[in-house]
C-alpha cells in the first residue's frame, strides 16, 4: 500500500467520522446529561465496541458479517427502540428542576457498547469500505490491520473531540439553562440517534 493511498484512507476516514451518527448522538447527549467523565465513559464503550467490529472485518470473519446483514432490521429496530427509551427517559427527567442523578461508569460504558453494535449498517460498511484501500499482493491481510487500526485511532479521537465540546457546552450552563441543556439531550438522542437508525437503508 502507497503512502499516497494511506493518506486518501486517512482523510476519507476523518469525513467519515466527522458526520453524526448513532454513537455521536449518544456521546453528546450523555456529556450534555451528565458532564465529561460519564461522557468519556461512554466514549470508551463505543470504541471498544467499533474496534471488535474492526477487528471482525480484519480477521475476514465473513460469515459476521452475512450473519449481521441477515438480521440487518431487527438489530437496527432493536437499537433505534433503545435510543428512543433513553431519549424520552431523559426528556422525562427535565420536565423540571431536580438533583442531578449521576449515571455509573458501567451504565454508561454498557450504554455506548450497545450503541456501537445497535447499528449493524456499521459492520457491514466496514467490510467493503476497508478493502477498497488495499493494494494487491502477499501483505493485504497486514494492510487490513494497518487500516483498521487507523480508522479505530481516528473514530477515538473525534468521539474524544465530540464528547470534550458537549461537556465544555454543559459547564458553561447552570440553573434553568441546564434544564435546557438536559432537554436538548434528550432530543438528540430521540432525532439524532433513533431516527437516524430507524430510517437507515442497506
Amino acid at each position: 500500500m502507497s503512502l499516497e493511498l494511506y493518506l486518501v484512507f486517512v482523510a476519507a476516514s476523518a469525513l467519515l467520522v466527522a458526520t453524526p451518527g448513532p454513537n455521536v448522538a449518544l456521546i453528546v447527549g450523555t456529556s450534555l446529561a451528565h458532564g465529561m467523565r460519564t461522557g468519556l465513559t461512554a466514549v470508551a464503550g463505543v470504541n471498544v465496541g467499533v474496534v471488535i467490529q474492526l477487528a471482525v472485518v480484519a480477521l475476514g470473519l465473513s460469515w459476521v458479517v452475512d450473519l449481521f446483514a441477515k438480521h440487518f432490521d431487527l438489530i437496527r429496530f432493536a437499537g433505534a427502540g433503545y435510543l428512543l427509551f433513553l431519549g424520552i427517559q431523559t426528556l422525562w427527567k427535565a420536565r423540571k428542576p431536580q438533583p442531578p442523578q449521576p449515571l455509573s461508569p458501567q451504565r454508561a460504558f454498557s450504554r455506548g457498547f450497545a450503541v456501537a453494535f445497535a447499528n449493524p449498517k456499521t459492520l457491514i460498511f466496514q467490510a467493503a469500505f476497508l478493502p477498497q484501500f488495499l493494494s494487491a499482493g502477499d501483505g493485504s491481510q497486514h494492510q487490513l490491520w494497518i487500516l483498521a487500526a487507523t480508522f479505530g485511532v481516528i473514530a477515538a479521537v473525534g468521539d474524544l473531540i465530540w464528547a470534550l465540546c458537549a461537556a465544555r457546552l454543559r459547564a458553561a450552563m447552570s440553573g434553568r439553562v441546564q434544564l435546557i441543556a438536559d432537554r436538548i439531550s434528550g432530543g438528540i438522542l430521540i432525532c439524532g440517534a433513533g431516527v437516524l437508525l430507524a430510517m437507515s437503508r442497506r
